[in-house]
């Protein structure tokens, strides 16, 4: 009798802990969905501001040229293969564009307006990148890019971010490089390497919290070849719906400051923030 006391004893203090240990938290992933559609708006304010010499009188002239872009866009699961790789084509239904040129003359190009959304025909409400992303949120192919380049949306995920392989704690992080490739105007098809940095800030209500750090690994020497290189140093926040299974919102700055970058006494500024937002109950 006593025998078996102890072994039911012994078999019930193992089974304990291991009743007792909490499920191990999901792995955080898009769950694409075909036929959905994600949409979003985006507000973008730029602000790039110079100072060069003036040719006669030497004396440095700083100028400051604004621009504000508000757009809805929408990306449609198209469909979705057999390892998890959607196919998502995005348009965009709604923009608005006003830019204010240095010497203080502002234009603004509103859809809301039927003049201005008639010169946006050929893009407005039409499918205008076409992606494939698996469910980490990695870009596998651009299939069509009617505006823009494959190269830029390599360095401006649609959706902003990569996820990790597993469920993060808070302060781990993970990296994601990718390399740019300028063609004119903006260069001649050189080629420079990244690295996207992602920092864990924790799960709140749902919504994994994680940080962005955009770093360029070797700058060109030369300070006016980093003005084309300045807009993808993004750094700032994006949370992601965990329940869902979907990107939600992004806060982010890219800035920078070039001093003599067209000869000494010279220097170019940039400024960007970007805030983007589900618009999908």
């Amino acid at each position: 009798m006593m025998l078996r006391f102890t072994v039911l004893s012994l078999a019930f203090s193992l089974a304990v802990p291991a009743l007792a240990q909490p499920p191990a938290p999901a792995v955080p992933q898009f769950k694409w969905e075909s036929g959905k559609v994600l949409t979003y708006r985006v507000v973008q304010t730029t602000i790039v501001k110079e100072t060069l010499l003036e040719e006669k009188t030497d004396k440095p002239i700083t100028t400051e040229a604004r621009t504000g872009l508000t757009l809805v866009r929408k990306w449609t699961v198209k469909d979705v293969d057999k390892q998890g790789v959607a196919t998502l084509e995005m348009s965009i239904s709604e923009m608005k564009q006003e830019f204010r040129q240095p010497d203080g003359t502002t234009t603004t190009v509103d859809s809301a307006n039927p003049a201005d959304a008639k010169k946006m025909d050929a893009f407005l409400n039409k499918p205008i990148v076409t992606v494939r992303l698996d469910s980490q949120g990695k870009l596998v192919e651009v299939k069509d890019a009617k505006v823009g380049s494959a190269a830029r949306l390599q360095a401006e995920l649609p959706f902003r971010l990569v996820l990790p392989n597993a469920a993060p704690e808070a302060g781990q992080t993970w990296d994601r490089p990718f390399a740019l490739k300028l063609d004119p105007p903006l260069g001649t098809g050189e080629s420079y390497d990244f690295t996207q940095k992602y920092t864990s800030k924790g799960t709140k209500d749902g919504y994994l919290i994680v940080g962005v750090e955009t770093t360029l690994k070797a700058p060109p020497k030369a300070t006016g070849d980093q003005v084309p290189l300045v807009p993808m140093l993004w750094t700032g926040a994006v949370s992601f719906n965990t329940v869902a299974g979907k990107y939600h919102a992004a806060r982010l700055t890219a800035k920078a400051e070039l001093a003599n970058y067209q000869g000494e006494g010279t220097k170019y500024v940039y400024e960007s923030t970007y805030a983007e937002d589900c618009l999908d109950k």
